[in-house]
């Protein structure tokens, strides 16, 4: 499997926690009576309005097949978000068949440092751009469940444990839409992935998203989907499955990026050097 094609499907399935959650929801506890998916959608979105700060854990696991060739690449990620004008600070280790690779991001209006290895890059404005749109859509729980408002119908909704449990099991056709919708949510920022989503088929996707309920807020969301992708005359089949969780909302004063990394940071060539 060629090393550019497993980056880019990579790349494509960590953009998709956009659209993110997996495990079929726990028992057949019955919810309150008059309560349903859509109310509880709606109204964890707009308790979402007030939060400007949250903390996100993300563990990822992507299985690439290609003929007999298999990659299976495990993501860690951790990240102190802020909202509203977007900043973050995220720790990210990914390991691919053995082999690890760690990396530290901060984003504010100082721009994007990123560190692999013992060295702070600064990225070009036109990369700043681009980072700052997938980020905005991959971070924000709020916008990812406006995104699968419209099939709310499709889902399920138990308690456990002073929660509400949303789940869904579908075949991928229902939501290829959303995929298209993701794609248009980038923009023009990432020609490339856009392609790249052009090519994918969803064969089977699960949802579940855990809200408090008390504040309505996210708690954990789930995702496991099943793909294939056609690219560069090969087909890459894929078996994601996501686990995110959410806390320490509105306890995060600030995310900066400290003296000494904006001291120490190479500026990275633009695309157009």
């Amino acid at each position: 499997m060629k090393v550019r094609m497993i980056g880019i499907v990579s790349a494509l399935m960590l953009i998709l926690t956009a659209c993110s959650g997996t495990t079929e929801s726990g028992g057949e506890v019955k919810v309150e009576e008059g309560i349903d998916a859509k109310e509880v959608f709606e109204k964890s979105i707009a308790a979402q309005e007030d939060i400007q700060y949250f903390h996100m854990n993300a563990d990822m696991t992507q299985t690439l097949g290609s003929g007999e060739e298999e990659v299976e690449i495990k993501s860690v990620i951790e990240s102190d978000m802020v909202m509203d004008p977007m900043a973050f600070h995220q720790m990210i280790e990914m390991t691919a068949n053995g082999e690890s690779m760690q990396a530290e991001q901060y984003f504010t209006e100082e721009g994007f440092f990123m560190k692999q290895g013992e060295q702070w890059m600064k990225l070009p404005d036109e990369m700043t751009d681009e980072m700052l749109t997938l980020q905005e859509t991959q971070g924000d729980p709020a916008e990812q469940m406006e995104m699968l408002l419209e099939y709310v119908d499709e889902f399920t909704l138990t308690e456990e444990d002073g929660t509400y449990v949303m789940s869904l099991k579908a075949s991928g056709e229902k939501f290829q839409g959303l995929m298209e919708k993701t794609a248009e949510e980038m923009g023009s920022q990432n020609q490339m992935m856009q392609e790249a989503m052009d090519q994918m088929k969803v064969n089977e996707v699960s949802y579940t998203y855990t809200v408090n309920k008390d504040s309505y807020l996210p708690v954990q969301l789930q995702m496991k989907m099943d793909s294939d992708m056609s690219m560069e005359g090969e087909t890459v089949s894929t078996m994601m499955e996501l686990d995110s969780t959410y806390d320490q909302y509105n306890e995060i004063e600030e995310v900066k990026v400290p003296a000494e990394v904006v001291e120490q940071a190479q500026e990275m060539p633009g695309m157009s050097e």
